[in-house]
């Protein structure tokens, strides 16, 4: 296996010249493999960054595990920034995979085009034990009996914040929803974002938690890109084309996140009318009232998975949002095929009066990835396992 990584790290080297410079690390190596190996060989041109390595910035989703992204007083995520200019950083790359041992043969490939990362490494020390500030707890997030609790058909759950009844609610939530993608198609069809790009990770698993220990980075090779890297790889090597744009929203300022990503999706839209599917992929962030941080955990394949959690917004004449049932169609979708594949492994459906910017489209969704307790490789796991339940769900919805 050595001598297999080092090869694996030495083509990407070769492929991206930042990481044959002394500005690279062995983490964004191995992340360009991971795009080599899907086929995926990215240009020279690279984003130029500046500023400070690492940023830490409030988390804004603390206590219980369900009250993840309220948004600050001064943050909303219907209003629009007048002044707002979107930039898209060189360092663009696109082909269509085509050698991937893992596919079967006659399995269509997709085509992926990343852009936007930063290059920026923050240099910390991801071995060091550090300070012990409080307890990580790792913890299951399983089926609920709670009141505001639908069950849905496969016995994945979703939690109802709404005024509308669970069984109006159950009635919809089982559609499929109104969109479809196109089998065969070249131009991307799911477009996933990060509003909070720079969310981030333990640096290995573990039972403490480090304060000093930054819960935010721009260095890509460990924040939300390098998950949004793992779902997109799996989601083109299963035949699902995609456009995964890695733009910073929440830095150098976290005020009007939203707003900056807002921007970029219409941007994206613009581009490419063929995007059905807008996924802002996070991270939560739960703390108990001592202090203890959560890692909600699943194990899967005989490996230890950071719990995912679908957001579905609804409208009560705030958002601007009147089909909001169709994002939350795609989110039961999702959440069944999650069931069937990998029970367990998804929290339930979040669905309540938020917005996030899925007015945008009808299959818009928010998905937290584990919390800050989880460790960076339960997260990319989850990642992955994440392209597979859309892939398998988009199949039922193409065409």
């Amino acid at each position: 296996m050595g001598k297999i990584k080092s090869v694996i790290i030495a083509a990407a080297a070769i492929a991206c010249p930042i990481m044959a410079s002394g500005e690279g690390n062995i983490g964004q190596a191995v992340r360009a493999a991971s795009y080599i190996s899907a086929g995926v060989i990215p240009s020279a041109g690279t984003a130029e960054s500046s500023g400070k390595n690492e940023v830490i910035l409030p988390d804004i989703s603390m206590g219980a595990p369900y009250d993840a992204h309220y948004l600050p007083i001064n943050e909303s995520p219907t209003e629009q920034s007048e002044t707002i200019t979107e930039q898209f950083i060189n360092g663009t790359f696109e082909t269509e995979p085509s050698d991937i041992g893992s596919v079967p043969e006659e399995q269509p490939t997709g085509t992926l085009i990343t852009r936007g990362a930063s290059d920026v490494t923050d240099g910390l020390d991801l071995t060091a034990p550090g300070n012990n500030s409080g307890a990580i707890i790792r913890r299951h997030y399983g089926a609920s009996e709670s009141p505001d609790t639908v069950t849905l058909s496969s016995g994945a759950q979703l939690r109802n914040m709404s005024s509308i009844s669970n069984e109006e609610l159950l009635e919809s939530a089982e559609s499929l929803p109104g969109f479809r993608l196109e089998k065969g198609n070249g131009e991307p069809q799911v477009l996933i974002v990060h509003t909070h790009t720079t969310e981030s990770y333990e640096p290995y698993s573990r039972d403490y938690y480090d304060e000093d220990f930054p819960s935010r980075t721009r260095d890509c090779s460990r924040n939300m890109v390098a998950v949004g890297d793992a779902l997109s790889v799996r989601l083109a090597e299963l035949g699902v084309s995609v456009l995964h744009d890695c733009t910073e929203h929440d830095y150098p300022t976290y005020t009007g996140s939203y707003d900056r990503s807002e921007a970029t999706i219409r941007a994206a839209l613009e581009e490419y009318p063929s995007i059905k599917v807008v996924i802002d992929l996070h991270r939560d962030a739960i703390e108990e009232a001592d202090g203890s941080r959560i890692a909600p955990t699943a194990e899967t394949d005989g490996k230890t998975a950071a719990q995912f959690m679908i957001i579905a917004g609804c409208d009560d004449g705030r958002f601007n949002m009147p089909n909001y049932m169709e994002n939350l169609r795609f989110a039961c979708l999702l959440q069944n095929t999650s069931e069937m594949l990998y029970p367990g492994l998804a929290r339930p459906v979040l669905f309540d009066y938020r917005n996030y910017n899925q007015h945008l489209t009808t299959g818009s969704l928010l998905i937290e990835v584990g919390g800050h307790a989880n460790s960076f490789e339960e997260a990319e796991y989850t990642g992955e396992l994440l392209g597979e339940i859309m892939a398998a769900a988009l199949e039922k919805i193409s065409e």
